[in-house]
């Protein structure tokens, strides 16, 4: 039973997906849960959708008209968590002797595609506008791959399962699509929100109904993890540390980047939304209600988390902060959120100089 009036204003209506790995499930969980708050699939609730590498995923699927509930059980339940294998020493014996190139196979991820490999090209999605991201190394430049607008005859050949692949060829874990295509989130573009609202407004605008005050954008998450180390532990990391530490400061630095940088920019031009759940055991078990009893630490939800009690609480997050959001309400940043993340601290910590040779 609907419960949402939806879009009562009629404007039109811009979701953007962060990019996150399997954390992914979050996000289209929110949007499985909407589906049954506004009885109506999720591709029917947006003129527009923007994805990086898993936020490419989802994107595609609604953009050829899959449920997000489908998106829910057909991938990131189903064959998503086969792209990541078992890791431990085997993982890392396999990336030593693949020549350090990438930690999985390909081969499970394109399966995990098949949904979009029906023969579609970009130039076949007709009732949606899409965007993704990717970058290509050859030249270093970030390709926002459309269907609509000025941009579109450059990608209207692509294959639409290669752009999503594109899209989530994420270095070290997957090989470059194409041999050059790597993934969108390599750069500042984890969270595509302000390159959703660029595109929107700045190149596709009126002629698609992308006019002042007449757009509303929400941008969802794939949770969000406070990084926070005890004093000298940097001095202690190793590879795999920094390359845990890299990716994640990363995908949140970008995404709380990109967040601001929109708000500031278009705030007086469209209704800015920001979700995205923190992913911590207080606000879990204190704000969203979810009994962590025998469940897996949510600091431990990453992007290849894929083993199956994970994948249960990672839908169980984004269905439950789903359930307590006020769609209806405009201009909302996570910290005005039941169970979203904290506004980040300014707070400068002290150096001891004391310990280094510069004096």
């Amino acid at each position: 039973m609907a419960t949402i009036d939806w879009n009562p204003g009629g404007k039109k209506m811009i979701l953007t997906l962060d990019g996150g790995g399997m954390r992914g499930m979050i996000s289209v969980a929110m949007l499985a849960e909407l589906e049954t708050m506004t009885g109506k699939p999720a591709y029917e609730l947006f003129d527009m959708v923007v994805g990086t590498s898993t936020g490419a995923i989802i994107a595609a699927g609604l953009a050829v008209k899959m449920t997000a509930q489908s998106i829910v059980e057909e991938v990131y339940r189903d064959k998503l968590p086969n792209a990541f294998t078992p890791g431990g020493v085997r993982m890392w014996l396999r990336y030593l002797f693949n020549g350090l190139r990438n930690l999985y196979p390909v081969e499970p991820f394109q399966e995990a595609l098949i949904p979009f490999a029906q023969g579609k090209r970009i130039r076949d999605v007709t009732d949606m506008i899409l965007l993704l991201t990717s970058k290509d190394v050859r030249s270093g430049h970030m390709l926002y791959i459309v269907n609509r607008g000025p941009g579109a005859p450059a990608f209207a050949d692509y294959p639409l399962s290669g752009a999503v692949a594109a899209s989530g060829a994420a270095p070290i874990y997957f090989p470059p699509t194409a041999k050059n295509l790597i993934d969108g989130g390599v750069g500042v573009d984890a969270n595509p929100c302000l390159a959703g609202a660029v595109e929107a407004m700045e190149y596709i605008g009126a002629a698609e109904g992308f006019i002042d005050n007449q757009v509303t954008l929400i941008s969802l998450g794939t949770g969000y993890i406070p990084m926070q180390y005890e004093a000298d532990a940097a001095a202690r990391f190793w590879l795999k540390d920094w390359v845990s530490y890299i990716i994640s400061e990363s995908l949140d630095d970008a995404a709380l980047q990109q967040t601001m940088s929109t708000r500031a920019i278009y705030r007086s031009r469209m209704d800015f939304r920001r979700y995205n759940p923190e992913l911590t055991r207080e606000k879990l078990t204190g704000e969203l209600n979810i009994d962590l009893l025998g469940k897996p630490d949510p600091r431990g939800l990453s992007l290849d988390s894929r083993a199956p009690d994970q994948v249960r609480l990672m839908e169980e997050i984004g269905r439950e902060y789903a359930r307590r959001l006020d769609w209806s309400r405009a201009e909302v940043m996570p910290w005005d959120t039941v169970g979203g993340h904290d506004k980040p601290s300014v707070t400068v910590l002290p150096i001891d100089w004391t310990k280094t040779p510069y004096q």
